[in-house]
């Protein structure tokens, strides 16, 4: 007589993304904090330049450019905590 098939099911094994995101978020902060460094920075140095015009101009759109760079991320940060549970 042939055998009923068991009907226990193999364990489901549940991955969660949180470490990832836990990783993502701490990459984000030490980013935005390091672009925050360097364009304060190039605001100093652009200070330092002020009988070379075209050089502080140079250094000014460079600290603009990382500024718009860090608010960026800090619209991505905020995009990703929308699937992080609430603390």
């Amino acid at each position: 007589m042939p055998e009923k098939p068991s009907r226990v099911r193999p364990p489901t094994v549940v991955a969660t993304t949180l470490p990832f995101f836990a990783r993502a978020t701490t990459i984000v902060d030490e980013t935005r904090r390091d672009l925050d460094r360097l364009a304060g920075a190039l605001d100093q140095g652009a200070a330092q330049l002020s009988a070379d015009p075209t050089e502080r101009a140079v250094l000014e759109l460079m600290a603009t450019g990382i500024r718009e760079l860090a608010r960026q991320l800090e619209r991505t940060e905020a995009a990703r905590a929308a699937y992080l549970p609430a603390p």
